[in-house]
């Protein structure tokens, strides 16, 4: 998939599907009993699709970047509003601990608060590590040798391939690092810190992560278009 069709995707298939799961996840928070066999189970059932759901967006998004990684740190499907959001491509993984207090904060035993305090010094660790590479990474499109290159503009020479194109590709190798590993700890946060919760409570973390980054683009759009 290229960055193209990722952004069709994104908008016209995942988008949809992303208000569709939201409004079943709000209707099973509402109704859901917290003792109920039957409902722990269908509930479990929907988590696990949302969460299939989200990671098909990241295994698309990690396709398209290979044609232009550049364009998934400023992504134009993306209102201005949201792109002010991004870190590496997207949301910070610690957001997920504000969504986790605001959603079910009251309803965790110590048991569970002392497990979700342990991830979440583990993920302000790698979110560290992960910045500090992206600051590399810019640091080094702002160095004089690559702003050398630039300025030379260099060409294809008998068939050789420029010491621009080399640097070039270089630095999407790196971002594509950058990117991947970002999406990698969103990814085995959000998982970890499920792993705490109960069905119940799972189900309410995601309605208001759903809720955010809806309300957040719905607001974007409204603002572009004035």
């Amino acid at each position: 998939m290229d960055i193209k069709s990722f952004g069709e995707y994104f908008e016209g298939c995942w988008e949809v599907q992303h208000r569709s799961y939201l409004d079943k996840l709000l209707a099973a928070s509402a109704s859901a009993s917290a003792t109920a066999h039957d409902d722990q189970e269908e509930l479990s059932y929907l988590v696990q699709q949302v969460l299939s759901h989200y990671q098909e967006y990241f295994d698309e998004k990690s396709k398209a970047a290979e044609s232009d990684v550049f364009l998934m740190f400023s992504p134009p499907w993306f209102s201005s509003f949201e792109r002010t959001l991004l870190w590496a491509s997207g949301f910070k993984p610690s957001i997920t601990f504000r969504f986790l207090r605001q959603s079910v904060g009251n309803e965790l035993t110590p048991e569970q608060n002392e497990k979700i305090s342990s991830l979440k010094e583990d993920t302000r660790r790698m979110e560290k590590e992960i910045s500090a590479a992206l600051a590399c990474v810019q640091e080094s499109v702002a160095a004089q040798p690559f702003c050398g290159l630039i300025k030379r503009e260099a060409v294809l020479v008998d068939g050789e391939v420029s010491d621009l194109e080399n640097a070039v590709k270089e630095l999407k190798a790196a971002m594509l690092s950058v990117m991947r590993d970002a999406d990698y700890l969103r990814q085995q946060t959000a998982g970890e810190v499920l792993e705490v919760l109960t069905p119940v409570q799972k189900v309410k973390v995601l309605a208001l992560t759903s809720q955010f980054w809806l309300h957040s683009r719905s607001l974007g759009m409204q603002r572009d278009k004035q």
